[in-house]
């Protein structure tokens, strides 16, 4: 299986010249968001520029930005890799988001606003059809838009970029993992009660409920 067929970076149209950098820099993000690249995958330059159908330079870019905050990791040859997270930096990395995220929901249900509602029901929705489905990526999908919303409605700065790194790395650990059916069934109620503290502009509900969601952990073997 070649990296392209592997990755599904197959699947993206074509790139637009025009901010050509960061369209490389989104749709690399958004692959490791859905967890298309498991841990411990190596990432070739070639290989990438040669999927994405541009040059070196900007995915070589792309893939140091994201090396110089944490979510890759070069070895002695300098091939990019999804890091294999130790048991201790998976536990802080859940320590750190549930500090910080527990704050965002709670600013959240200060702050929100219809439209963020709207969004967010919709993105419980969406983990709640993941769930029937048994779709790990769309779950990831609708799980990092629900808590990046979040984060940005709270109108804390640099909430987002904070939590950023650490979400792109939860992306390939959720997918190679595959959590269980009582998990993801699990996580749509904790979704729903973190949506609903917001919704009644609960801010001590929104902190415990985020702090509990992001604490879950899968039942399976596996975690």
């Amino acid at each position: 299986m070649t990296l392209m067929e592997d990755s599904g970076l197959g699947d993206f149209e074509p790139l637009e010249r025009a901010a050509l950098h960061e369209q490389i820099l989104v749709r690399l993000k958004t692959m490791i968001i859905l967890g298309r690249f498991a841990p411990g995958q190596r990432l070739p330059l070639r290989s990438l520029a040669d999927s994405l159908g541009t040059s070196l330079m900007p995915v070589r870019d792309a893939l140091q930005r994201l090396e110089s905050v944490g979510v890759l990791r070069s070895n002695a040859a300098r091939t990019m890799i999804v890091p294999i997270l130790t048991r201790k930096e998976r536990d802080d990395i859940a320590n750190v988001r549930s500090i910080l995220e527990s704050e965002t929901a709670s600013q959240a249900a200060l702050h929100r606003s219809r439209d963020d509602l709207k969004f967010l029901e919709a993105q419980c929705e969406a983990t709640q059809t993941a769930a029937e489905r048994k779709s790990m990526e769309l779950f990831l999908e609708a799980n990092y838009s629900f808590h990046l919303r979040i984060a940005k409605c709270s109108l804390i700065s640099f909430a987002s970029s904070i939590l950023e790194p650490l979400w792109l790395l939860t992306g390939p650990v959720m997918k190679s993992e595959m959590p269980d059916q009582p998990y993801l069934e699990r996580a749509v109620g904790l979704h729903y009660d973190v949506f609903r503290a917001i919704e009644a502009r609960d801010a001590d509900a929104a902190r415990l409920a985020m702090r509990n969601d992001v604490l879950a952990r899968p039942t399976s073997p596996q975690a």
